[in-house]
């Protein structure tokens, strides 16, 4: 009786730390970096590099240890103008959100192996192994799924809304300013900015 709840306690174990992916949605810089924020005909622009903390908070990985800064951009748009906001009209090389994903990936086949190898001697670790197997699968889409939708893309920016969304800029290539051209929707006038990355 006392080896089999001692087996129960340890595979219960086992599943709580099985594999999964938890992150906060994205929310909008504090109202002191707005104010400083790069501003020009109702378009204020901030951005803010991630910390170790905002990295696990947002996209509960640690990317920057994997060769990746994440810094947020925010674009409030109070103009009565729609713009375009597009990738390679930065002045700042970024990465693509998929290639960072697949970096930080939980390895489902490692996974499964270790308890698979540890339940050849305690049976018990054969539930685990399954149902970290599934776990860590549907983790890694989650984390696919969240990366996509968080990171910034060419997208049309309407009049009165926001912009709000994750570049991935390579460590190696990280500067702490950047240069962003808007064009206007109507007359594809362009409107360049000189942004700041807040620490």
């Amino acid at each position: 009786m006392k080896i089999k709840r001692t087996l129960f306690a340890f595979t219960a174990l086992a599943l709580g730390s099985c594999a999964s992916y938890s992150a906060s949605p994205l929310c909008y810089p504090s109202t002191d970096l707005i104010q400083t924020s790069s501003q020009d005909g109702g378009i204020s622009i901030v951005s803010k590099a991630f910390s170790m903390d905002d990295c696990y908070t947002y996209l509960d990985r640690d990317v920057v240890s994997e060769g990746y800064q994440p810094v947020q951009i925010y674009i409030q748009n109070n103009s009565s103008k729609n713009y375009l906001f597009s990738l390679s009209r930065l002045g700042l090389a970024v990465a693509n959100p998929k290639e960072v994903a697949q970096r930080v990936h939980t390895s489902t086949a490692g996974r499964a192996a270790a308890y698979g190898v540890g339940a050849l001697f305690l049976w018990p670790l054969v539930i685990p192994a399954i149902v970290d197997g599934i776990k860590s699968s549907d983790a890694n889409t989650a984390l696919d799924y969240d990366f996509a939708s968080k990171s910034a893309k060419d997208q049309l920016i309407f009049s009165h809304s926001r912009f709000n969304a994750i570049l991935f800029v390579p460590v190696d290539t990280y500067q702490n300013c950047f240069t962003l051209t808007l064009l206007d929707e109507a007359t594809k006038e362009p409107k360049t900015f000189q942004v700041k990355i807040n620490s």
